[in-house]
């Protein structure tokens, strides 16, 4: 079972606010951010377009504080919820409803969506692509089963689209039919709002970190979700209470003035622990992990392992170690794109069983990671999907 740890701490002399996943007796899942912090991630706004950039597939489209976002003609393909009468081709002037789907990064521009989306517990309804589509993870007796049941329920001609999420495979009929309803009455809102709201007027808040980080666990796996923020309990016993009802139970609010929640879970530890390049594993060996502009870089080393009898048993029982725990380190730092992991030598046959058990080991991560082939070489190349910044650049941004 988890336990989801959200508390304020001072991190290198820095105030945040930290989300923790606690599982096995290791934090799997970090977070930082600045407390009190307004997110833009997931807002909705009245967008105003600034400049259409044909040569690069793209516009930018300001928002709330007349901030300039990018945003993707050639993945905005859908009909766009205009302000007005104008039809055609996007222009300069143009008033649209937009979603804000990635934060700056660098020397990036935040990215805005005309695909807005409204995610609960078990389904996203999305306004561009109107079909049902199921989540891959879920097997396929359930699949079929979720498939036939909104099928049933939806409308053939209907203006959102239903995605059914991972959370749902054990979902019961009444739980997925509610929150359907909870879902396309906060659309009809704001599609409703957005229709008469001032240019630049954020319609729509995203998740808090608090709720987001709620909803990326999974609701059935979660055995406490623990503050010691009087505040953020109360509005986690309201968010539970609308969106997993009964689920209060779980929430606590942790109060012993003698140990500090951050100290109970050694979560300044595990922050420190989680920027080192190097990670000891248990065997002996370690990690050295590299980040660089163009991906990151893992390297497995035998380190005191010293077993002189049977080097190539030695070898693989590393690197299975090795695998668990870099499949760890990945979301711990967040890290996204190319990955590369230089094991240490192994043959054919194990480098094949490696590779299955790293595929394994990827589909326990909520965001989308691939282990996807062994090179001439012997290394092995992973890829995950970008969604956040690095626990680094979170640290940085505090």
């Amino acid at each position: 079972m988890e336990k989801l740890i959200i508390t304020q701490m001072e991190i290198r002399k820095k105030q945040a606010l930290v989300t923790a996943l606690w599982r096995d007796g290791k934090i799997w899942n970090l977070e930082l951010a600045p407390p009190a912090d307004r997110r833009l991630l997931g807002s909705i706004h009245v967008g105003k377009v600034q400049k259409v950039l044909p040569d690069q597939k793209g516009a930018f489209v300001e928002i709330e504080g007349r901030l300039p976002c990018y945003f993707a003609t050639d993945k905005n393909t859908g009909p766009l919820i205009r302000r007005g009468r104008r039809t055609g081709a996007l222009a300069a002037g143009d008033e649209l409803l937009v979603q804000v789907t990635r934060e700056a990064l660098k020397t990036k521009a935040p990215s805005v969506s005309a695909n807005l989306s409204f995610p609960g517990e078990y389904l996203v309804l999305t306004t561009e692509n109107r079909m049902l589509g199921i989540s891959s993870r879920i097997s396929e007796p359930q699949r079929t089963r979720l498939r036939q049941l909104l099928t049933e329920v939806l409308p053939q001609e209907r203006s959102y689209g239903v995605i059914v999420r991972t959370n749902a495979a054990q979902a019961e009929k009444q739980q997925l039919l509610a929150e359907l309803s909870r879902l396309k009455d906060r659309m009809e809102e704001v599609l409703k709002k957005g229709s008469y709201a001032p240019c630049h007027t954020r319609i729509m808040d995203g998740d808090s970190r608090e709720t987001e980080a709620v909803k990326n666990c999974v609701w059935e796996n979660l055995e406490k979700i623990v503050t010691d923020d009087p505040e953020i309990y109360q509005k986690l016993l309201a968010f539970i209470a609308e969106s997993y009802p009964g689920g209060q139970e779980k929430v606590e609010l942790y109060e012993d003035p003698l140990l500090p929640l951050a100290k109970l879970f050694s979560l300044e530890a595990a922050v420190d622990g989680a920027l080192n390049k190097k990670v000891w594993l248990r065997s002996g060996g370690f990690l050295a992990i590299e980040q660089t502009e163009a991906c990151a870089v893992i390297d497995v080393n035998s380190g005191k392992h010293v077993e002189k009898r049977d080097t190539g048993e030695m070898a693989a029982r590393i690197n299975r170690e090795a695998a668990g725990e870099i499949l760890r380190q990945i979301r711990l730092r967040n890290l996204s794109g190319i990955i590369l992991v230089d094991f240490i030598n192994m043959n054919q046959e194990e480098q094949e069983q490696l590779l299955a058990m790293m595929r394994g080991l990827a589909k326990e991560d909520r965001i989308t990671t691939r282990a996807v082939d062994v090179t001439a070489l012997g290394i092995m190349e992973l890829t995950r999907k970008k969604e956040k910044k690095t626990l680094k650049e979170q640290l940085e941004e505090l």
